[in-house]
């Protein structure tokens, strides 16, 4: 049988570990979180929107709060449009690998990555899906590249 002390020490390991894992949990909430935040923010730009000033865009919120208590049937209307145009960006992106033989600018870095790609450091080759693949090669006339369009 087991001592008070020995039990005391299991006890107190046990909360030991429910503490850690709290903090686990409340980290991968708080990160759940940001990531929420981000995309609303990501919305705010896709709509275009991000130029208003701040009481502007928040008095546009409230607006179409009021109007969702009013109408009930305006989120549907919402949903459907958002999904059409979402769906429609995303049949029009291109998954490409763009490799160059030099070493960009950072004016071109910052072009790439203004058109969704991103350096992957082991293959040394940018990727991503491009929505606009005329403007991208526009951009990049200037360096010598390879680009590949996967399908």
């Amino acid at each position: 049988m087991k001592t008070v002390k020995e039990q005391k020490v299991k006890l107190e390991q046990k909360k030991n570990r429910l503490a850690a894992e709290e903090t686990k949990l409340n980290l991968v909430e708080r990160k759940m979180r940001t990531r929420h935040l981000i995309e609303i923010g990501g919305l705010v730009v896709k709509a275009e929107l991000d130029h208003l000033p701040i009481n502007g865009l928040y008095g546009a919120l409230l607006s179409l709060k009021n109007t969702l208590v009013e109408n009930d049937t305006v989120l549907k209307q919402w949903s459907d449009l958002g999904k059409a145009v979402l769906d429609k960006d995303e049949k029009s992106k291109v998954a490409i690998i763009l490799k160059l033989t030099q070493q960009p600018s950072p004016e071109i870095r910052t072009y790439l990555r203004t058109h969704g790609l991103r350096w992957n450091s082991l293959r040394e080759e940018w990727y991503g899906y491009v929505i606009n693949i005329n403007s991208l090669k526009e951009g990049i006339t200037s360096i010598k590249h390879e680009l590949e369009i996967i399908k």
